[in-house]
């Protein structure tokens, strides 16, 4: 199989249609054994999207992903080259991506997000074992150990605040 973004055989027809498809018939058409691995792209960040997803393909998972496109031209380009796998986000993905997130969920499906500007060095899935509502991986913040003190950090230099989970 190409390593490239788009190397899905599958062919839909005219780009017009991609306006009103909506996230559930994208979940559907990307969904396998109810898994999607969801990212939220913008036109500057595509060649963040195209690494991503080499890597994604070299652990055969390129099926599951599903492109939520921030504007008309990256859902355009997706579903050109890759057809089915990118649906409208509505812009201002970052506000939305709980909202989206939770109709992925109430749809019945269970969901990966990933952020572009990363890549896979191996399949994460092993590591997703038991029954968990939730699962998180940050490769920012320092583990702690159980008794730390439970204040939130001071913002990072990239004004991130940390939340930590209290048991």
């Amino acid at each position: 199989m190409s390593q490239s973004m788009f190397s899905n055989s599958r062919k839909v027809s005219s780009l017009s249609k991609w306006r009103d498809y909506s996230m559930a018939e994208a979940a559907s058409f990307v969904t396998k054994n109810g898994i999607i691995i969801v990212c939220a792209v913008s036109q500057p960040y595509l060649p963040f999207l195209n690494n991503w997803l080499i890597s994604i393909t070299r652990q055969k998972h390129q099926e599951k992903v599903l492109v939520i496109a921030e504007d008309y031209a990256t859902l355009h380009k997706v579903n050109e080259k890759w057809p089915g796998h990118a649906v409208l986000g509505f812009f201002n993905f970052t506000s939305r991506r709980p909202r989206h997130l939770l109709q992925i969920l109430e749809l019945g499906y269970s969901v990966m997000y990933n952020d572009v500007d990363m890549v896979w060095f191996g399949d994460p899935f092993c590591y997703l074992e038991g029954n968990h509502d939730v699962y998180f991986s940050d490769d920012m913040a320092a583990v702690k150990p159980l008794n730390h003190p439970h204040d939130l950090p001071p913002p990072g230099k990239k004004g991130r605040t940390y939340i930590y989970a209290v048991a």
